[in-house]
């Protein structure tokens, strides 16, 4: 009977890591060593190449795109598990991917990109999805597939509102530069919560034009400091307007003047976490406020808005000491 051989160090011998078989069977096309490096080159550069203005704003894509992070990342955590050094070393696979995809978020402003915790959460989502494949599959673990299976059902609950954005999306390219009226349900998916507010719409008999219409209520208030509504799937292209304007109240029984704000972001300020913001005040008559677009500077002072690139409306309470109702109707561009 052979003796095993030990891979122990000792005099004269050096380190080695020994040979893991993996628990999950390697593809036969991943034999080619020039494949593996193929995909893992390709997967790395999707990472960092700058992502055209047309791609970015496309509304499937745009909504999409998040979520390639899962199947990417699931694919960097089983090459490293099916080659390399970490070749059949479960955890250190683990640990060298949940790495990577941190290193990726930190790096990605360098490259023109924006490097978000959200990506890093959907990056552990697919890593997660491995690792129940390889328990389940490999080391015929039941919990495993349990494990995969509950990541993934994170998926669809994050997808729900792809088909509701982009029909929203495609309707409001056709009543631009109409941002919002509020009218037509496919618009009320585009609206965001910030924060932590409620947020419905809901027909109202006095609007404000006096009749009838249909508006955006919110309500928010302490402990959250900027609750509000966002806005990111609209025409970007602002250049040909001089003002955003919007109708807006406070639902209240006092006189008092709330005071609120507008965040106005561009695409390359999103990088950078820099944006404009302007203050105007609401009470409870319906009014037209305007902000003026030329001449807005970025909260860092380094330029103005990029109207010809634009990618956020947020509208939000500056720290409320009390909880606020208000109501937006008829967001618009004008000339």
């Amino acid at each position: 009977m052979n003796k095993p051989r030990d891979t122990q160090p000792g005099p004269g011998r050096r380190f080695s890591w020994g040979r893991h078989e993996p628990a999950l069977a390697v593809p036969r096309l991943l034999a080619a060593r020039w494949l593996w490096l193929a995909i893992m080159t390709t997967i790395v550069v999707l990472f960092f190449v700058h992502i055209p203005a047309a791609a970015r704003r496309h509304p499937l894509l745009s909504s999409l795109g998040d979520q390639f992070h899962v199947g990417m990342m699931a694919v960097v955590m089983l090459l490293l598990y099916w080659r390399g050094p970490l070749r059949g070393r479960l955890w250190l696979s683990v640990a060298a991917t949940v790495l990577a995809g941190a290193l990726v978020e930190i790096v990605q402003p360098y490259f023109g990109r924006t490097g978000q915790v959200k990506d890093f959460l959907l990056d552990l989502v697919g890593i997660s999805a491995t690792v129940g494949l390889i328990l389940w599959r490999g080391h015929h673990r039941r919990r495993g597939l349990v494990l995969m299976v509950v990541t993934l059902l994170s998926i669809p609950a994050q997808l729900y509102r792809v088909p509701g954005i982009v029909a929203g999306a495609y309707r409001m390219q056709k009543t631009f530069p109409v941002v919002a009226d509020f009218e037509n349900g496919l618009e009320h998916w585009l609206w965001e919560k910030n924060s932590n507010p409620n947020l419905v719409f809901t027909h109202v008999p006095d609007g404000p034009a006096g009749g009838p219409t249909t508006v955006m209520r919110v309500s928010g208030g302490p402990p959250d400091h900027w609750p509000g509504v966002k806005l990111r799937h609209f025409p970007h292209d602002w250049s040909g307007y001089r003002a955003l304007a919007f109708d807006v109240r406070v639902l209240s029984s006092g006189t008092d003047t709330i005071p609120m704000g507008i965040r106005l972001e561009d695409y390359p300020g999103k990088r950078k976490n820099i944006y404009a913001r302007a203050s105007f005040g609401a009470w409870d008559k319906w009014h037209t406020e305007q902000v003026e677009l030329s001449g807005l500077a970025m909260s860092d002072k380094s330029r103005n808005l990029d109207t010809a690139d634009m990618d956020l409306i947020l509208f939000y309470l500056p720290r409320p000491p009390r909880t606020v109702v208000y109501e937006f109707d008829n967001v618009r561009l004008i000339k």
